[in-house]
């Protein structure tokens, strides 16, 4: 079972620039990255999207992504197009 410490996401619609990573930092006050054991990523166009660094992996318009605690976790997601609509939410340890 995996034990959280809490939740973060889009406060609204987004728009991405090229190469943006979704993730943002983690408060001044911590010495690591989030790494999220959840993960939810909504897109309004078709992108490509570079998890953890990996190569570009591409998504339909809408077809979003979404990753559980079954999953390798997430401290990196990032969108390679500029202008592209997206929300995202994360459960982070």
């Amino acid at each position: 079972m995996q034990i959280g410490s809490g939740y973060i996401g889009s406060p609204m619609l987004e728009k991405s620039e090229s190469n943006h990573e979704v993730i943002p930092s983690p408060p001044a006050t911590w010495t690591i990255k989030y790494s999220f054991y959840k993960f939810s990523f909504s897109n309004d166009q078709e992108c490509h999207v570079s998890i953890n660094g990996g190569d570009p992996i591409y998504l339909r318009a809408g077809q979003g992504f979404q990753m559980d605690a079954h999953d390798s976790p997430i401290t990196s997601f990032k969108i390679s197009e500029s202008g592209i609509t997206y929300n995202f939410l994360g459960a982070h340890k």
